[in-house]
């Protein structure tokens, strides 16, 4: 039987192959682990890519809105690391080739202008946030179901890439936006999660605890996108944008 660090490098070969390709999804049959080694994977992961000469541009704090809220446990937030070659303005094209599949979710972005670090609160987090922006988040489904969640945190959460709109001021009560949400200009969702949905500076600070234990914190300039509002599958070429109130809005064109 293959020893448990064999079979993690080679989850993170598996996972390093379907991301830079976008590939058939990853299955681990089979396979045991928890949650902390499930991360450490997803680390392994990033470092195969910087290794290849991309390098960390973000982070995606996970878990923290909707049906996924609490799904692995009572306020863990788990982080996704974001490339930064797969961070993109809004108004860019993105191939589809380059994913397996593939789908979009309004999110808001927070602007680092501090560094942030270990066992810190709300209020401590609000004040390293230099900017707020509108985003999406791109996911590509690239896991089978055999693994169960634990494949879904070493994958990195499903995370791809991330677009951001224009930055607009630091403000409260931001899971009280309300997003429109189109695709070629036709309404699919309006959304304002309010209780359904973490205050954005509390999930970053939730993050930061769990970043810290692999030695990890939010760096200045880093963009970390904080929980969706709503979702959508892409089917094929198209432009989506969304709409957050009172912050501006974010567009992104996807090609075959």
């Amino acid at each position: 039987m293959a020893s448990g660090a064999t079979v993690s490098q080679q989850l993170i070969d598996a996972l390093y192959r379907a991301r830079r390709d976008g590939a058939e999804p990853v299955s681990a049959a089979n396979a045991e682990f928890d949650q902390d080694t499930a991360l450490r994977v997803q680390l392994g992961v990033l470092d195969r890519f910087v290794k290849a000469g991309d390098a960390l541009g973000g982070w995606k704090a996970a878990l923290s809105s909707g049906t996924s809220r609490d799904m692995m446990g009572k306020d863990f937030r788990p982080f996704g690391y974001v490339l930064r070659s797969k961070i993109f303005r809004s108004g860019d094209r993105v191939s589809l080739r380059q994913m397996y599949q593939c789908r979009i979710e309004p999110e808001l972005c927070v602007i680092m202008k501090a560094p942030l670090k270990g066992s810190v609160t709300a209020a401590e987090a609000r004040r390293a946030v230099g900017a707020i922006a509108p985003a999406f988040e791109i996911n590509d489904i690239r896991t089978r179901n055999e693994w169960g969640r634990p494949l879904l945190l070493a994958d990195g959460l499903a995370q791809w890439g991330i677009v951001v709109g224009p930055h607009a001021p630091v403000r409260d009560g931001l899971q009280n936006t309300t997003v429109k949400f189109f695709t070629d200009d036709k309404l699919l969702a309006t959304e304002t999660p309010g209780e359904l949905m973490d205050d954005p500076f509390l999930s970053l600070a939730r993050m930061c605890g769990v970043l810290d234990r692999f030695g990890f914190g939010l760096e200045p300039g880093q963009p970390i996108i904080t929980g969706a509002f709503c979702r959508s599958p892409v089917n094929g070429p198209g432009t989506f944008r969304a709409e957050f109130s009172g912050i501006g809005d974010v567009s992104i064109t996807f090609e075959p």
